[in-house]
């Protein structure tokens, strides 16, 4: 390859990183994160547990990441208005203590909502199911188990 090939190659490497960059920055999908008490870090007792609830958060593919590994460690609150040291040196026994024990990703751009809706309406997830819990293959429809955007 000579330099002015590297060159164009490289030109065209840059913008598809580029594209793939602002692809996995988009806020294209609603996250549903649901929240319930740890028992361990609370020591089994209620009142120094979160109550059980859910929340949304919109977000990009590069940020999903973050709510699945949130569901593998524990956290804990304390009520607002505290300042940064204050929140450092909270006591352990004012803690309250929770896990993420559910995240659900579904779309959110309009696009994305057809496609999906699309993909259901065609069989696309069905057929994946099938194959996933290997169901007798004989009967998967295979012209719905590539979808297109």
């Amino acid at each position: 390859m000579n330099k002015k090939e590297y060159v164009k190659h490289k030109e065209k490497f840059i913008k598809q990183i580029k594209e793939i960059n602002k692809q996995l920055k988009k806020k294209d999908y609603v996250i549903t994160c649901y929240m319930t008490g740890d028992l361990l870090m609370s020591d089994g007792d209620y009142k120094r547990q979160v109550c059980p609830r859910r929340c949304y958060e919109v977000c990009s593919l590069e940020e999903i990441p973050d709510y699945i590994k949130s569901m593998k460690t524990s956290f804990w609150e304390h009520e607002d208005g505290l300042s940064k040291k204050e929140i450092k040196n909270y006591p352990d026994d004012k803690k309250r203590w929770g896990r993420y024990y559910n995240v659900v990703i579904e779309p959110l751009s309009e696009e994305m909502e057809k496609s999906y809706l699309n993909g259901s309406k065609e069989g696309f997830f069905k057929s994946w199911r099938t194959i996933r819990d290997g169901d007798d293959l004989d009967e998967i429809d295979y012209s719905t188990t590539v979808h297109e955007n």
